[in-house]
């Protein structure tokens, strides 16, 4: 008998990066189980940003970007948070991120 436990089949798989990659829109909606053109919403509202133009390049992503992703698909599925306030949550973490690097700047001088 199968003993899995039901939340392990819908779990999302952790993901490590492997360096400098390049993932393409297919790996990352793979990734972070996430349709193609909710990556594409995403982009267009500046919440994550391909690594270049998609016209000229094609739709292609950092670890970093997968990061964001996964937290921004977090707040939407689990919490609720529409678009508007997925671009408020995202501003305000860009903004704490950037005072915690400032912090960090003035606590070594």
């Amino acid at each position: 008998m199968n003993t899995t436990h039901p939340c392990a089949l819908t779990a999302r798989q952790l993901f490590e990066p492997v360096g400098h990659v390049a993932y393409s829109i297919e790996a990352v909606a793979q990734l972070t189980q996430t349709p193609r053109f909710l990556i594409a919403v995403y982009c267009r509202h500046g919440l994550i940003s391909p690594l270049a133009p998609p016209e000229t390049e094609g739709w292609w992503f950092d670890e970093e970007t997968i990061r964001k992703l996964r937290r921004i698909e977090r707040l939407r599925a689990d919490y609720g948070v529409n678009l508007h306030g997925l671009c408020l949550v995202a501003g305000l973490i860009e903004e704490l991120e950037g005072l915690r690097a400032e912090a960090r700047f003035l606590r070594g001088c």
